[in-house]
């Protein structure tokens, strides 16, 4: 409900912007009225008369002249008004007017009268939210002569033209190509080197250097190597490290193992100083060969830059490592007890009712031989799935099992549950075509709950979709996988973990084959609790698609029909053993509970463990509930939001925690709802001087992709921790769940790094 309302109101505000876009927004002529004058021989005033309820942005101002013989120096702005712009944090706007002095630089032209073109560029917003593209304007205007002006001698210009002259700046702005010449080489087959040539009056910006493998996939850099720059206070970013002089950055390949060549993206971005010109960020793609060339150097252990590069820095990288070092065995050893470790876990622990209810679907001629092989048939497939997968995920760098994580799949699985529900309540058999059956009669019951076939496709369809989960022991796999291309380590590896996480499965579905009763009314009660149990899976399922008010309230009307069926509303009389009477309590706790759920939702609670919290109390509940403490985050989307995320933390001076979160992540959840509602941990963190930033990659969209590619993800959850620079701290990096207690340590850590 939740959600549709969500959806209505979007609908109705997008409505409403078109509505102002098509009647109501000015044009930006009239908007932002221009006009330009030289009020002396050598100063340009440019004015803007700004309608009202309509801004400029001080910074998306532009001006430059393509005559020779003349260059435009700083303008001169008035002081502003200060916004706090949802694009762009706190920023400097005019409104109503605005009048921008520039000087002009005449040279030899100072004694005569001159026809110039005057080019500005200029963005502004309407307050209402809707924001005009840049603006282009030319300008025609005639500059005198100056009375008593000397022309300069010829040969011998002026001091300002002289300076102009040697910057190179006398035609205008440089090209970006010619203001920073760019080169990438690669010095061997561990280490990449750029080189730029920084022209005079320009400035590269040190945050702003980035390198990124665009091909092969999975290939992997380490920390760039930067020589000592400049601290500046810039306009735009605050402080900032920035370079004017030619620089050389070192950039080592973490596993260049068979490589023979490369595409590396680079980025970059700087300024003129002399024109006050800001190029875009330049992004240049180099093809690199590193056939013939010599091995890397070792690196000593005592760099930062190179160690923090190809030393293991977490629990993903020390695995990553071991795959590499270690032996076969006590590889295959290491991940199957990883396996086991993980069998319990929300990610696992729904697979064992869904194999309970395949056991159960046969249980009139189940046998324990026939109960192991019901499991096996289970588990086996399901390990498989995790290692084919895994294989493709790390071969390709994305992740198949969030592809399953869409509405319909999800919808169509909880359908599923629904279906083996009803069938285990009695109210029709699932079989399949008897032209199937003819040729399946040996290895396929008439029941699909039971036969060995419907129990592997449940396998597989298990592992794709009940358990998308992301630990550090299958990113290690996956991130050696990417690296070496050893599909073969990777993928058994993978295998022997799903067996591990498959083997209390395994032993729970035999042992069922012992102790289910075979016929009579304890198998119809059996099937009943077996097939309560598949509801419940659906409304779990459903929980990653609908809002939780809904799901809230499937469970309350699951626990009163339960409830009731377990006969909490009829009379108890003398000859009800025990047993009779131990059921109906138990029907009379679900019966109460699902109320109160049901009470609860109706009354705008979504706590499913605490229905009435808040409800009851007034004032005072309600605020106890809404000052529940938990973490604060920033939502942002792809890396672009994330870039200007992390500007923001650089002019704050704050370090980053990036949580990548999903609907769909059943460790996320956990995360979200013990780790960051834990006190000290929202004391840690909560107390403003860390910027909390959160990736919603439910939609899994290409910005998402990209953003998960960027740093080598392959799904949530992940936390990754920030310097103030935009730096990642590597070592402390989070993937899957971690416990409160836990986490605290690893928030000192960072916490330690940063300072």
């Amino acid at each position: 409900m939740r959600k549709l309302l969500c959806f209505l109101l979007l609908l109705v505000a997008s409505l409403q912007a078109h509505a102002l876009k098509q009647e109501d927004l000015l044009p930006p002529d009239e908007a932002f009225k221009f006009k330009a004058e030289a009020v002396t021989p050598d100063k340009i005033k440019a004015t803007w008369d700004i309608a009202d309820g309509y801004y400029l942005y001080r910074d998306r101002f532009g001006f430059e002249t393509e005559n020779t013989g003349l260059t435009l120096a700083d303008p001169s702005f008035p002081k502003g008004d200060s916004k706090n712009d949802p694009n762009f944090g706190t920023i400097e706007v005019f409104h109503h007017k605005v009048d921008v002095e520039i000087p002009v630089g005449r040279g030899q032209t100072i004694g005569e009268a001159v026809e110039m073109a005057l080019k500005v560029k200029f963005q502004g917003c309407a307050d209402a939210g809707l924001c005009y593209a840049p603006q282009r304007k030319t300008a025609s205007l005639t500059l005198a002569a100056a009375d008593n002006a000397k022309k300069p001698e010829k040969g011998k210009p002026n001091a300002l033209l002289d300076v102009i002259q040697k910057s190179g700046k006398s035609g205008g702005a440089l090209p970006v190509e010619q203001a920073f010449s760019f080169d990438l080489v690669a010095v061997d087959k561990g280490t990449l080197k750029a080189h730029w040539v920084i022209q005079p009056d320009h400035h590269l910006y040190r945050p702003k250097i980035r390198f990124n493998v665009k091909e092969p996939q999975g290939v992997q850099l380490g920390s760039p190597i930067f020589p000592q720059g400049e601290q500046v206070e810039d306009e735009y970013f605050g402080k900032i490290e920035v370079y004017g002089q030619d620089i050389d950055v070192e950039v080592p390949i973490i596993d260049s193992t068979g490589l023979q060549k490369l595409v590396v993206e680079t980025e970059y971005q700087g300024c003129s100083d002399s024109t006050g010109i800001c190029y875009p960020p330049v992004k240049k793609a180099t093809e690199l060969s590193l056939a013939g060339l010599a091995d890397a150097p070792p690196r000593e252990q005592d760099d930062s830059a190179s160690a923090t590069a190809n030393s293991p820095t977490s629990p993903e990288d020390a695995i990553t490592m071991r795959m590499r070092d270690d032996s076969y065995l006590s590889i295959l050893l290491f991940f199957f007890l990883a396996g086991l470790g993980l069998a319990f876990t929300p990610c696992v622990f729904p697979m064992i009712p869904i194999l309970s209810g395949i056991i159960a679907g046969s249980a009139s001629d189940l046998s324990p031989r026939k109960a192991f092989l019901l499991s096996l048939s289970y588990v086996l497939p399901m390990a498989l799935t995790y290692a084919i997968v895994g294989v493709i995920a790390g071969l390709s760098g994305s992740n198949l099992q969030i592809m399953f994580q869409n509405p319909w799949i999800i919808g169509g699985f909880a359908g599923l549950f629904v279906l083996l529900a009803f069938s285990m309540f009695g109210f029709y058999d699932l079989q399949m075509p008897t032209s199937i059956q003819s040729r399946l009669t040996e290895i396929s019951n008439r029941q699909q709950g039971g036969s060995f076939i419907g129990a592997g496709i449940m396998g597989i369809l298990s592992a794709l979709i009940v358990g998308p989960c992301v630990t550090a022991p299958l990113i290690g796999a996956l991130v050696y996988i990417a690296q070496t291309r050893d599909a073969i380590l990777g993928g058994l590896s993978l295998f022997t973990l799903g067996l591990g996480m498959g083997l209390p499965i395994l032993m729970i579905g035999t042992s069922a084959g012992r102790l289910l009763p075979r016929a009579g009314a304890w198998m119809d009660t059996t099937k009943a609790i077996f097939g309560i149990m598949m509801l419940g899976l659906a409304i779990w399922m459903l929980n990653r698609i609908v809002a939780a008010e809904v799901t809230m309230a499937l469970t309350g009307i699951l626990l009163v029909s339960s409830g009731i069926y377990m006969g909490a509303l009829e009379r108890v009389d003398d000859e009800s053993g025990g047993w009779g009477r131990f059921w109906k309590s138990l029907g009379l706790i679900m019966l109460f509970y699902g109320g109160m759920i049901l009470f609860g939702v109706a009354a705008g609670s979504s706590n499913l463990l605490q229905p009435l919290k808040g409800i009851f109390g007034g004032g005072y509940a309600n605020a106890a509930t809404a000052a529940e403490p938990r973490l604060s985050f920033q939502r942002i989307k792809g890396l672009d939001g994330l870039q200007q995320a992390l500007e923001q933390a650089k002019a704050q001076n704050k370090p980053v925690m990036l949580d990548f979160y999903a609907d769909w992540c059943i460790a996320c959840k956990e995360l979200e709802h013990k780790t960051f509602k834990n006190p000290a941990v929202v004391t840690a963190l909560g107390n403003g001087n860390t910027l909390l930033l959160q990736a919603d990659v439910t939609a899994d969209d290409g910005q998402d992709q990209a953003l998960n590619k960027h740093f080598g993800l392959f799904g949530p959850p992940q936390v990754l921790f920030f310097k103030p620079n935009g730096e990642e701290i590597k070592e402390v990096r989070l993937a899957g769940y971690e416990a409160p207690e836990a986490f605290l340590g690893r928030i000192q850590r960072f916490q330690q790094n940063v300072h």
